[in-house]
């Protein structure tokens, strides 16, 4: 398949913003997110049996704490994922700012990505006229 080379740089232009964009709002979100965990949450999921011991030592310590918040957001937003760790009603302890936090950084991070894959995938399999 063939497109202009305008239409080429614009596709272009859009992954690169997409990207750009990601690399402020992700981490910048998900540092937040990580350091206002509410201490209810913590307290009443963040322990064995849901978190191994070796678990609970790394992922108390930044930045191995974002995995932690990963896995909260994961289990909202997916909750099928839970087969592991057996925390699929985590969100009924989680404030409703942090349970729709979580949702908004989960799914823009997974937006941002498959927008950005798309458009990289797309423009390496076509030719420029």
């Amino acid at each position: 398949m063939q497109i202009s080379q305008p239409t080429y740089e614009f596709l272009f232009l859009i992954a690169f913003f997409t990207a750009m964009g990601g690399l402020v709002w992700i981490p910048t979100l998900w540092s937040l997110l990580t350091f206002f965990t509410p201490k209810k949450l913590l307290d009443t999921y963040f322990k064995e049996p849901h978190f191994t011991q070796t678990e609970l030592i790394f992922m108390s310590r930044f930045p191995i704490s974002l995995f932690r918040t990963a896995v909260f957001g994961w289990i909202v937003v997916l909750p099928f994922l839970d087969r592991v760790r057996k925390i699929r009603h985590c969100h009924e302890v989680m404030p409703i700012w942090y349970k729709l936090a979580l949702q908004i950084f989960i799914i823009s991070s997974m937006l941002i990505m498959a927008i950005f894959l798309g458009i990289l995938f797309f423009l390496l399999s076509v030719n420029i006229a």
